[in-house]
């Protein structure tokens, strides 16, 4: 064998070695549906990585304690491309980077991450994919003594660059309606009237807030609550109206009772319509009702 076909043998076994190869990603569980949206169908998993390859921002939503929300929204970062891609997390403040030399719970803690707050490890699946994937991992979310003043002062105490990002992406009433809703709705309808404007600036800064931190880390993803990956509210809203020509996609995790009929699903998906790019449902997970607390004894 020549040199030359030894040093040809030998570049193609060295990029086989180095260049990652894509990871197959999981099939649709017999209990589980994606659903494109924009196109009003049901699609396959494949099809929403090839939407998520092509993105600049991302957003994955989550219902914060359903394990297999983390375990789906992991296997799309394992099999992501392009593989530069910076992760932002709603579960750690603002700017802080997850060092990526520490043990991973060490690493989190010291960019804010809450375990007790955040059930840890509930979200481990999700976070040991970031680090195997070698993404940088950043956080999103202002810190607690920040919110606390956003909502004393009723926004008045958000940053310039956040205000500034607010000033491009005004809600209309009709969707400030909505906004006011969701929380009344999150907040077991208990919240008192006057606590309202209040609650909507802190939710509004932290979706800047994230919004930011993914526009300076491009291409980025977002993990977060469903809250924050509504289309029509939360952090895609502020990006596209402040950064109109980047390609956005918007994914929400939702749990639901199987369909009656193809009728209810289709009447079910169009409600969606502005406010997702895609659902994946999953079957909904046993837990004590939330608003126990609320009602009166």
């Amino acid at each position: 064998m020549t040199s030359l076909r030894l040093m040809r043998l030998f570049a193609g076994l060295l990029l086989v070695i180095t260049v990652p190869v894509a990871v197959a990603f999981t099939t649709l569980a017999s209990d589980e549906q994606l659903f494109d949206v924009n196109l009003g169908a049901q699609v396959k998993p494949s099809d929403l990585q090839d939407a998520l390859n092509l993105a600049d921002v991302s957003v994955l939503g989550e219902i914060h304690d359903n394990p297999r929300h983390h375990k789906l929204r992991a296997e799309l970062l394992l099999a992501w491309r392009p593989t530069q891609l910076t992760v932002v997390a709603e579960h750690m403040n603002a700017g802080q980077l997850a060092d990526p030399r520490l043990p991973l719970p060490d690493a989190l803690a010291q960019a804010g991450f809450d375990a007790d707050g955040w059930q840890w490890p509930m979200h481990q699946a999700l976070f040991d994919a970031v680090r195997q994937s070698r993404l940088s991992l950043y956080g999103g979310n202002l810190p607690a003594s920040q919110t606390r003043e956003v909502f004393k002062s009723r926004g008045q105490s958000v940053s310039s660059p956040l205000q500034a990002l607010l000033r491009q992406a005004p809600l209309n009433e009709a969707r400030l309606k909505q906004l006011r809703q969701e929380i009344d709705e999150g907040h077991c309808s208990a919240l008192p009237a006057d606590m309202f404007d209040a609650m909507i600036a802190v939710q509004r800064a932290r979706d800047a807030s994230m919004a930011s931190v993914l526009l300076q880390h491009l291409p980025s993803v977002l993990l977060a609550g469903n809250g924050h990956a509504w289309k029509h509210l939360g952090v895609p809203q502020i990006i596209q109206a402040n950064r109109p020509e980047l390609r956005s996609v918007s994914v929400l995790f939702l749990e639901h009772s199987p369909f009656q009929n193809l009728d209810e699903q289709a009447t079910w998906l169009e409600g969606w319509q502005g406010k997702a790019d895609f659902i994946w449902v999953t079957p909904a997970r046993t837990r004590d009702d939330p608003c126990q607390q609320f009602q009166k004894k």
